[in-house]
């Protein structure tokens, strides 16, 4: 980042006075040396992910009173001395002499409310994970605990094990996914199953004719050993073996579904390459899960559909269990489906920025991080995902339309190495149905698809750009989650297909 921008854009953050973050630290003066060099170290360690950390010496961080909000810039500032700047500058060369690596920064003087600030503008680099040394522990003046140091929200602090292995993957720049697998060769990968991805994302056809080694090498799946031989790499393994837990354990799905009125649990396992699983978990629940009523008013033409699950974010959830997995741990994706909620447990966190508190907190994540890139942007390919970082904007949406309690994350600590998402039951179907009338109300509403259904069908071909919510305004008593549904059945039957962008995209009806 150029020095210009980092100088306008500190400026901009104590003008709009922005509260401290995972990149943003305020110190009244020099004297919280210990404070600032773990900072500093936090900072270049880069544990959430941002594009730069400043920084900020001069700057005295209060309360709103009025707003609630915490540590903000006061204002106006209460500044550094013309006179002392050259000298705290030369301080903080020292101060962060403390750290190694040697780490990467910028010390910037600029001026506000009439008066000098310093900005240490810390960027982040791949020579880490960044410590401070022995010497500031024992420098009477610093006293800080010899440690690699990471910022989490506003607080930089020593990371727990799970950080601090995660902080170590990071900077040896490991990615199980990009990994030649240790014993798959390109022998264990599907040809069929290679053709049928190069089909559904639309590959022109001479790469659809290749011999299965030029197209493996096209697609980046293999490499040569130095044994001799082509190995699949561990992202192949997954998307194209028949089989891929002989080769990376538990790398599947399993279903365990409470038995009604019993206090025991029945299991399916879904196996198989990965975007296989994804859709078949996705029947599974259409077809064994998924419910709903209608309710009519009697002096209304409209009827509105109730569904104790919406199939959107039952799907966004799955997909996304399968997809954040870490593949190097020997656990599975396990989904639970009780009488009143679903839950998706996968044995390792979200990637920061990401965390537990922001899935609760925020409906977008513009700045997510991919444990898998490989398999990212295959997904994204097969539209097993729409948009990077949305997946659970929709599922919550999806909720929210449907009325549902809100989408919940465990666990509410920073040890335990796992995500659970929890999507309870719609509470008035609940109050509705018992678990004996599931059959009855599900069959209820497969005697409306087929009106519903040609009227999609219908407004496709008279405007291929239509979205769902648009289709929803035109079908009364339908919702939007609802039409989504029904499309996804009639691309499933190869009734019609998707070309194009999501945004820029048309349907195209292949038959009535």
């Amino acid at each position: 980042m150029q020095l210009l921008d980092i100088k306008r854009m500190a400026h901009d953050i104590l003008e709009n006075q922005s509260v401290e973050s995972s990149s943003i630290e305020y110190k009244k003066s020099l004297n919280f040396r210990d404070k600032i060099l773990k900072t500093a170290c936090a900072f270049a360690n880069n544990y959430m992910n941002n594009e730069i950390g400043l920084l900020f010496i001069g700057i005295e961080e209060v309360d709103n009173k009025e707003t609630g909000e915490k540590a903000i810039p006061k204002r106006p500032i209460e500044g550094i001395k013309e006179s002392k700047i050259e000298g705290i500058e030369n301080e903080l060369k020292s101060l962060l002499s403390n750290i190694y690596p040697k780490i990467s920064y910028h010390i910037i003087t600029d001026k506000i409310d009439n008066a000098y600030y310093i900005v240490v503008a810390i960027e982040s680099g791949s020579n880490g994970p960044f410590q401070t040394i022995e010497r500031a522990e024992k420098d009477k003046d610093i006293r800080l605990k010899m440690g690699r140091y990471i910022r989490v929200g506003r607080d930089s602090r020593l990371p727990n094990t799970i950080e601090e292995f995660e902080l170590l993957k990071k900077f040896a720049n490991f990615s199980f996914c990009s990994n030649l697998n240790d014993t798959a060769t390109i022998d264990d990968l599907s040809y069929e199953y290679m053709k049928e991805y190069l089909i559904h994302t639309g590959a022109k056809k001479d790469i659809r004719e290749m011999s299965k080694l030029d197209m493996a090498k096209s697609m980046g799946l293999i490499s040569e050993s130095k044994y001799g031989g082509y190995r699949a790499k561990n992202f192949a393994v997954l998307m194209f073996a028949e089989t891929p837990n002989k080769f990376i354990q538990n790398a599947h799905v399993e279903i365990i579904r409470e038995i009604n009125t019993t206090d025991k649990m029945e299991s399916k396992k879904i196996d198989g390459p990965i975007w296989i699983q994804a859709k078949q978990v996705s029947k599974y629940f259409e077809e064994s899960i998924m419910a709903s009523y209608t309710i009519r008013e009697a002096d209304k033409i409209e009827h509105k559909i109730i569904y104790n699950y919406p199939l959107t974010a039952f799907e966004e959830l799955a997909t996304n269990a399968i997809l954040h997995k870490e593949y190097d741990t020997p656990e599975y994706v396990g989904i639970y489906v009780y009488s009143d909620r679903i839950s998706f447990v996968n044995h390792n966190r979200p990637l920061p920025p990401v965390t537990i508190k922001s899935l609760n907190k925020d409906r977008s994540f513009d700045r997510r991080q991919y444990l898998n890139k490989e398999l990212k942007d295959m997904f994204f390919s097969l539209n097993l995902i729409e948009s990077y970082g949305s997946g659970i904007r929709r599922a919550k949406d999806a909720l929210l339309e449907n009325g549902s309690p809100e989408l919940k994350f465990y666990p509410d600590n920073e040890e335990d190495n796992y995500t659970n998402a929890v999507m309870e039951i719609n509470k008035e179907f609940l109050d509705k149905f018992n678990c004996s009338t599931t059959k009855e109300t599900t069959k209820e509403t497969t005697k409306e698809k087929s009106v519903i259904q040609e009227r999609i069908l219908y407004l496709m071909k008279n405007d291929p750009s239509i979205t769902a919510e648009q289709i929803a305004n035109e079908i009364k008593g339908i919702t939007a989650d609802g039409v989504r549904y029904h499309i996804r059945n009639l691309k499933a039957h190869g009734v019609i297909k998707r070309e194009g962008s999501t945004k820029s995209g048309r349907w195209i009806v292949m038959k009535d």
